[in-house]
Parts: structure tokens; sequence; C-alpha cells
């Protein structure tokens, strides 16, 4: 291109350009706009193609080059996009992708981002490209997917998506690299936008779904809306949707419960409007408080919505009811019931008569059910019948009676079933909610009566029950055998069913239905044992605990444990029962859980429980030993759980957990243990089948628990865990542990009660531990010390410690009169200060010392010496402390720091190191690298860092956690926790966001630009030093809530 017709075309293509940058018409106008300067771009190009195409090239190189910051941004993409949008032919098209290629891989990061941008406009407007062109496409962009800069990362899923649309072949790099974005960036922003591109398959659901719990709530809002737009009908579960209605439905943010409703809507229209169709596809039965708040929220804002029949016409006219069609009946007459509209229970209740011929057709239906499937569904549909029946009115006095008989029949028929026992008399006590002696009078009597039938039964023979049992364990051993034919593995199992129904005598059965009935008499009465027919009741229930039938010792042991919840010196008392029982190596395991959960609630009903001190194998058995015992179930050191160690660690760390929030205990070894466990490998690796890797309910709770407790406990027990965690004492992964902790400790200053800033506190200890670990010498090697210095130096500088009042020089404020008044901060005495603080008292290495500022400062000062790379921590002590800040070193400070660095001191030097391993210097990591444990803490570990002679004696020697690889499937928690050394200044600017607007120059950079012909033979530059692979970044991924 060159002469006039050149320059000509070159001064018409930079006046629309310009005119397309300055355009600030109005949101109504831009339309209008830009198609009339798309039109304009596209006659340029109709009349000389390859002059235009030249010239575009120039004239784009200013604004690629162009920070972007404030609305600049804006323009710029304006720009690009019109560009993008004009009618290309393929050779013109593909050597205008080559340019934006070729710009992708510039080491300038604002070339880089614009041209990503730029790609990805292009191929929004392609139908078809070739496959040469699609391999190069992708290569580019896979590699602008591990950019360093999120805007980049950001800009690259747009084309990256686009590319799976244009060919059906080869995508699997492209969907993992988009599902690698949303699943493990640091960044909220590339999350956000990797996540709405995520094509939702089978493949990428479950890693989807973790999303849920994002720590951004543009994150979760956009998972929410994308299910809703996507066909999830056969990709997700009912577990699936039940968890992602607990998730939304209850989150803390109203956006994100906007779009969980948004998506909830989708899936009723979907449905055709039937909530009962809606409800068919989630799992109701283990998740009846979601589906509950569900069917609430849908009858209270979109009832208008919701085509369904009347249940009850269902019901009465004799046909079977589905669990949905039960569940949402019972639903709606709950709701309407609590506001009270008399109108709609009128048409959705049926009459007590009625109702009981319900009652009555279930009972003989399940009794008359053959297939198992069918009876799981009656049974269901029983439970949400018998809870419906409280919204009845029972005014109808012939049809009270009526029901109460019927209730009565049900409970005095060994035949009843038992999983309905607990609604059934839930029913019962409802109807004489208005006098408690009626119900405790009507309850006592079937108990007495079932009791008094059960004497007079005659009971099977102990040698009789040996036998059956004994050949019971064979029949069950022989049929475990592989090689069995169908013939004798049917055979064998006849047999077992036969052996199993004459060990259901029916003196037992009638046993444990009286137990089962006095436990609900126990469970819903308000009497207390000073009522003579409640106290009478224990007759019944001492003796199932000496039977020999594990059953009936087990609801023995409920029935005694409710009991003895009604009176504080029973409880102390029969404590030792439970003690006993859980200590005993032949006791049944249900029989155990029964005895722990016991023994946690006689600890959170009673306040300073103590049992009555008895001598158990020559040690005082007292509350302290029961607790500490309880405590054993923490599992903190075993490696592997088992089936009954999982459910049992959930049980006792839910009964801790009551006992710290209701202020029962101030234990902080316990709480330790519960810090620690939080990071078990076992449980942050369980992967529950068919659950997409949901986390446990242990993990679940300990979530919410840390957050409740007292901060000033997780601050005095962090340095227990931290110090266990970096010495490779504990399985803890230090990196994941030190962010969480720091994160729980960081509230503001007035925050409730709490105006203590914690983070003061961990400094002043961290700063003794350093100040100690660098005097410990011959025990621990020169490559390990310094390595774990480093770990306690970068965590130093991640503290966000505090000075009480802000340093400000009188120069700055004595001509402000907004300014706020503080105390002058120019010298400080420390002998007022640790006047009453003597040097033996120095506190232990468990305690941190007092939080003063004076302490704080001189400490800090004294680590910088350690580390010459300082420069960080002294600017920040500077604009903290004030410049002018001084602070002078009392010989009672000395005295006291010289103490607390000796007291741990010696803790470190008495460690126990391991020698079989040898410290290994860290490579140099690359940037899709993680950082195992043993890489960061130096091999060489201290197995005890514990002074307090009773913590020692109950601790073990725990293996060294294993490496855990990051998936994608990985819980964020474990990609938060990321500890960053530093920041540097590029990505820090790159993050930075200025409010500036700069002026976009649209003009020609022959310098910058290459010919065609010399680009195109021109070999690949490499990746430029200032744009690493974002795998470093994308281990830092926040965490989930």
């Amino acid at each position: 291109m060159a002469g006039a017709d050149g320059d000509e075309l070159r001064a018409d293509l930079h006046e629309v350009l310009g005119g397309v940058v300055d355009d600030a018409s109005s949101e109504h106008d831009a339309g209008f706009h830009m198609s009339k300067n798309l039109q304009s771009l596209q006659a340029l190009y109709d009349g000389d193609s390859h002059g235009f195409l030249h010239a575009l090239q120039l004239a784009l190189i200013g604004p690629l080059k162009h920070d972007g910051r404030g609305r600049s941004g804006q323009d710029i993409e304006r720009l690009l996009r019109i560009v993008s949008a004009v009618k290309y032919s393929p050779a013109d098209f593909a050597r205008l992708v080559r340019f934006a290629l070729r710009g992708c891989e510039a080491e300038d990061r604002n070339v880089r981002c614009h041209s990503t941008q730029l790609t990805g406009h292009l191929l929004g407007h392609a139908a078809d490209i070739s496959d040469e062109l699609w391999e190069d496409v992708a290569t580019i962009l896979l590699q602008r997917a591990k950019d360093k800069l999120p805007t980049i990362r950001a800009a690259s899923v747009v084309g990256l998506q686009l590319l799976q649309k244009l060919s059906i072949d080869d995508v699997d790099a492209i969907s993992n690299a988009v599902l690698r974005l949303a699943v493990t960036d640091p960044s909220k922003e590339v999350r956000v936008a990797a996540t709405e591109k995520v094509a939702v398959r089978m493949t990428s659901i479950g890693d989807l779904l973790i999303r849920v719990r994002d720590i951004s709530p543009e994150v979760r809002a956009t998972v929410f809306n994308v299910l809703a737009t996507a066909d999830t009908l056969v990709i997700l579960s009912p577990s699936d949707r039940v968890h992602m209605l607990d998730q939304g439905m209850n989150d803390r943010d109203e956006s994100v419960v906007s779009a969980c409703q948004n998506m909830v809507l989708a899936w009723l229209r979907a449905a055709h409007g039937s909530p009962v169709e809606l409800l068919s596809q989630l799992t109701i039965e283990k998740a009846p408080a979601v589906c509950s708040s569900l069917c609430r929220w849908l009858l209270k804002q979109h009832a208008a919505d919701l085509s369904s029949q009347n249940v009850k016409d269902k019901a009465l006219f004799g046909s079977a009811l589905s669990v949905a069609d039960a569940f949402f009946w019972k639903e709606q007459c709950l709701y309407y019931q609590s506001i009270k509209n008399d109108e709609m229970l009128e048409l959705l209740l049926p009459s007590i008569s009625s109702y009981c011929d319900l009652l009555r057709h279930l009972h003989t239906s399940l009794v008359d059910a053959v297939d198992e499937p069918e009876k799981d569904e009656l049974l269901v549909v029983g439970q949400y019948v018998l809870q419906l029946g409280v919204a009845l009115d029972f005014q109808d006095e012939v049809g009270r009676r009526q029901l109460i008989h019927l209730l009565r029949t049900f409970f005095q028929t060994v035949a009843f079933e038992s999983k309905w026992l607990h609604d059934a008399v839930m029913l019962l006590a409802m109807i004489c909610r208005s006098t408690e002696f009626e119900f405790v009078q009507y309850m006592t009597e079937i108990t007495s009566d079932l009791y008094d039938l059960m004497q007079e039964m005659e009971s099977m023979s102990p040698e009789t029950r040996t036998e059956l049992t004994e050949r019971l364990d064979a029949v069950d051993a022989q049929i475990d055998d592989e090689s069995l034919s169908a013939e004798a593995y049917d055979a064998l199992s006849a047999e077992a069913l036969a052996l199993e129904k004459q060990l259901e005598e029916p003196k037992t059965l009638q046993w444990l239905r009286c137990l089962e009935l006095t436990a609900k008499l126990l469970q819903f009465t308000r009497q207390n044992l000073r009522n003579a027919t409640i106290a009478g009741v224990l007759h019944m229930i001492l003796p199932a605990i000496d039977s020999d039938i594990p059953a009936l010792r087990e609801k023995g042991l409920e029935g005694l444990g409710l009991y003895c919840l009604l009176d504080r010196q029973m409880a102390a008392k029969h404590a030792i029962v439970f003690w006993r029982v859980l200590n005993a190596d032949d006791e049944d395991g249900d029989s155990k859980h029964v005895c722990i959960q016991v023994l946690l609630d006689f600890f959170t009903a009673f306040k300073q429980f103590e049992v009555l001190p008895v001598v158990e194998d020559d040690e005082v058995v007292t509350s302290r030993v029961i607790l500490d015992g309880l405590a054993t179930y923490f599992c903190v050191d075993q490696r592997q759980l088992d089936e009954w160690d999982l459910p049992t660690q959930t049980l006792v760390v839910r009964g801790f957990i009551k006992l710290f929030l209701l202020g029962r205990i101030q234990d902080l070894e316990t709480l330790q243990h519960l810090l620690e466990l939080y990071f078990h490998p076992f449980l942050k690796e369980m992967v529950i089948s068919d659950e997409h890797g949901f986390c446990s309910e242990t993990l679940q709770m300990l979530s919410v628990f840390y957050h409740a407790a007292d901060c000033n406990l997780i601050s005095s027990a962090s340095h227990h865990v931290l110090s266990r965690a970096l010495y490779g004492v504990s399985a803890v992964p230090f990196a994941e542990a030190a962010p969480y902790l720091l994160q729980l400790l960081q509230h503001p200053r007035m925050d409730g009660a709490c105006t203590r800033n914690h983070h003061n506190k961990v400094a002043i200890w961290v700063c003794v531990e350093m100040l100690a670990l660098h005097e410990v010498t011959n025990v621990i090697k020169r490559a390990s010390k310094k390595q774990m210095l480093h770990q306690w130096w970068t965590l130093l500088q991640n503290l966000e410690w505090s000075v009480d009042a802000p340093a400000n020089d009188d120069n700055d404020t004595e001509d402000d009169d907004d300014a706020p008044i503080a105390r002058k901060r120019d010298k400080v005495k420390v002998e007022d200060v640790v006047a009453e603080v003597k040097v033996d008292d120095a506190p232990p290495t468990d305690d941190a010392p007092p939080t003063d500022d004076a302490l704080l400062y001189i400490l800090l000062d004294e680590v910088c010496t350690l580390v010459p790379e300082n420069a960080k921590l002294k600017a920040k002590m500077a604009a903290a402390f004030g410049p002018s800040f001084t602070c002078e070193l009392t010989d009672a400070m000395q005295s006291w720091m010289v103490n607390a660095v000796g007291t741990r001191k010696e803790v470190l030097s008495k460690g126990v190191y391991k020698r079989g391993m040898q410290f290994r210097a860290a490579p140099k990591l690359e940037a899709n690298d993680s950082v195992t444990e043993e890489d960061e803490l130096g091999s060489d570990a201290i197995e005890s860092d514990e002074s307090d002679d009773t913590r020692t004696s109950r601790s073990k020697r725990a293996r060294a956690a294993p490496t855990r690889a990051t998936t994608a499937r990985q819980s964020k928690s474990a990609a938060a926790a990321k500890l960053k050394a530093s920041i540097s200044s590029d990505e820090a600017s790159a993050i930075e966001i200025e409010d500036e607007v700069s002026a976009i120059e649209i003009d020609d950079d022959e310098s910058a630009v290459e010919d065609d012909d010399e680009e195109a033979t021109a070999p690949a530059t490499t990746e430029p030093t200032d744009k690493g692979d974002g795998d470093d970044d994308a281990s830092m991924g926040d965490d989930d809530e």
C-alpha cells in the first residue's frame, strides 16, 4: 500500500477508529453508533482489503500497548469488538488471527492481554477455521490460560470456549484447561469467567459443584446461573440437587440465594410446574429439612406457579401415595397452619375419622408388602402422614378419642413399625398437649401392660440361643464364599433368614417395644423424677442392661440415659455405668455409640457436671478422666478410619463442639486436637461415592465451629498447632494451617465483645520462637534450622499486627482540624509496663507474652537482626509505630525476653529428631509445582515441642503426613492456604486498579510491526519472564466456607 490512495485509506481508518474510541454516546444510542462505525469499516475493507488489513495492524499497535486502566479499558474493548466484527475473507481472517496470536506471545503484558481479547472476539465471528489455524490458536490460548496475570487468564477463557464449538475433536485439553481455571484459579474474576464457559457434562459436574462452596459469592452465584440454563436432568443426581439446594438456599449472600432460587424456578418449569415432580428428583428422606425449606419458599413466593392435584383426594380414594406426594401434602398442611390460613387447611386436611382410616390402610399395606422397595417407600410415606397429623383440628372430641384409641392399639402391637414410633408418640403428645398428665398416663399404662405380658412369656434357653447364633455365624461365613453356586447361595440365604426368625423370639420383641415406648415417654415429657409415675419406669430399664441380648442392652442404655437426664444426681450416680460399657472390649459397637452420646449429653445438660468418683483399674474415674477418654475418639493420630471410627468421630466432635459453644469446657488441649483434626489427611482425602467429593460431616461442623469459638482460645491453641506442624510432629500441613488460623484470628477491633488484635499475640510468640530456634545448636541441622526460620519469618510477614494508636507526626496534624487526636509515641518507658511482671513469672511457651506495643516493637526489632531481607518488615514497623518512635530496652524487659526465649529454647533442645530422613535443599519450583511438607519444613523434625508433662504423656508419635497431590477435585481449603513470602512488583501493579483515564492514541507504529511475510516465517518467541505459568498461583484459589 503506497501513494495517495494508501494515505487516504489510512487517514479514513484512523478517523473511524478514533471515533470508536472517543464514542461517549449513551447506552441507548450505543447500538446505533456501533452499527454505523462497523459499516464504515466494512466499506473501507471492501474497497481495499489488503491495504485495509495492513493499515489496521499498524493502527492497533497503540491501543494494544495501552495499559487499559480506568475507562480506557472499556474503549479498547469496544474498539477490538468492532474490528473483529468486520466480515473478512478466510485468508484475511487467518492473517488477522495470526497477528493477534503474535501479540499473545509478546513480552509486554498489555499487548498480551489485549491480543488475547482480540483473539477471542475474532473466534466469536468465525464460522469455521482450518485445522492448522485451530491447532495454533489452541496452543497459544492454552499458554495464556497459565499466564500469571488474572486478566489474561480470564481473557483466554473466552477463546478456549469458542474453540470447543469450532471443533468436536481434540477438545479434552481445552475443556480441562477451562475447568482447571474454574476450580483452582486464585482470582475470583478468572473463576467467574471460566465457570460461565465450562461445558456442563458428566465429567465436569463434580468439579463444578465444588464451587458452590467458593469463598467468593460471585463464583457461587455463577455456578447456579450456569446450572439454571443447562439441561441437568440426567447429569445431576438427586443427591447433587439436594446438596446444591442446601448450599444455595442457606447462603449468607443474597445474590447467591437469588441465583439458587432462579435455578429452582428453572427446574420447576422443566417439571411443568409440578412441585411433586420436582420433589421426586430429590432424595427427600436423606435431606427432609432442605426439601421442607424448598416447599415453604415455593408456597410462600410462587404459589400461583404451582400446578398439582390435591393429594388428599388421591389418598382418601385409596390410590398409592408416593414419597413426594406425602411430603408435599405434609408441607402444605404445616405451612398453611403456620400462617393460619383456615380456608386452605379445610381444603387440604381430612377429617380425623378419614385420617384414622388412612393410617390403618398404611399399616395393613406395610404388613402385607413383600417387595423390599415397596416396604421402604411405605415406611417413608407413613412417617410423613403421621407428621401431617399434628395439623389436624382436635376440637372434634369424638375424632380425638378415636385417634387416641388407634394410636394406643398401634403401640401395643409388636407388628407396628418401630420407625413410625417417634412420629406416632409425638402425635399423641400433641393431642394431649393441654394436659401432660393424660399423655403420661396413656404411655405408662401401655408400657406397664407390655412389660407384664412380657414377663409371662417363656424365654428361649441360653443353650438354644447359643446354638442358633453359632449356626447363623457359620452360614454367614459360607455365604461370603465367592465360589458358591447360585443354588447353594439361595439355600444358605433361606437358612439364614429362618435362623434370624427363630432368634426373634416374641418375648424379646415385646421387651424391645416396651423399652422403645419408655424412651419416648422420657424424651417427650416435661416432668422430672419427682413425678412418681415417671420415676417408676426405672424398674423396666435396669434389667435390660444386664441382658445378654445386644439389642436389649442398647435400648436399656438409651432409656437409662434419658432417665438420668431428668435429674442431675441420678446422672452423676449412673455415669460410671456408661463408662464401663464404653470400655468393655466385648461390647457391641451400637451400645458404645449410645454410651458416648449419653455421656456427652450429661456434660451438655448440666453445668460443671461432676461424676461420683469411682476407682476403676487402679484409677479414680472423674469427669476429667471421662472427657479425656472421649477425646481419644477424635482419632487425630490415626491414619485410617474404619466404618466404626468415622461415625464415632463425628459423634464425639459434635458433642465437644456443643460443650465449647455452651461454655461447659475451656480445655486448651482439646481445642488443639480439634484444630489439628480439620487438616486430618483421611478427612481431607475422603471422597464419598456418588457425592463428588463433598466434605464429610465432621469437616463441615468444624468449619462452622471455628468461627463461632472463643478467639482467645483459638489464639492460645495456634502456637501448639503450628509448632507441631512446622516441626513435623503432626500430619497438619503448615502451609495450609497457618493462613487458615490467621484468618480465624483476624476480625475488626470492635467486633462484638472482643476488641483485641490477636495477630499481636501471634507475632510475639513467633518472635520468641524464632529467637529460641536461632540459639538451638547440635540437635538441629543448619540447613533444617534455616528452612524452619524462613517459614516462621514468612508467617511473621503475613501477620496483620497493629498498635493502639496511629503514628502521626506533629507537623502532619497541626494544621488539620479534621485529623484524629492521637497520643504521641515519640518515646515510651517500659518500666511501668513490666513492673508487675517478675522474671520468674515468664510465661511458658504455650502462652504468648502480653501483647504490649513496646514488647512487640522490641521483639520485632530483635528478629530483624536474624534475617538480612528485613526491609519490608522494617517499613511496616515504621508505618505502624512512626519513624520517630523509640523504645528503651530496660533490665526488666530484657529479663523477660531472656526467660521466655530460654524456656522455649530448652523445649526445642530436648526435641527428638527423625534421623531416618535427611534434609534436601528445596529445588527451584516451577510455576506448576506444589510444595510438599517435607520440602517446606525439612526432613529433620522435632517430635515434641511441649514442656507440660501431662500433655507429653498423652502425646503419641505421629507419622509424617503423606503428600497430597493437588487435583481439580481437591477442596479449595487446601489451595487457599499457600503462604506468600512476597509479591512481585510487576504482579502487584497488574492487580492494582487505577481510576485515571488516559488517552488512547490511534496511530501507526512502523517499528512495532513487521512485514507479514517476515512475521509468518519468524520463529515463535519464548515465554518472557513476566508471564509465567499460572499453576503456581492456581494452587492458591480461595477456600470454601
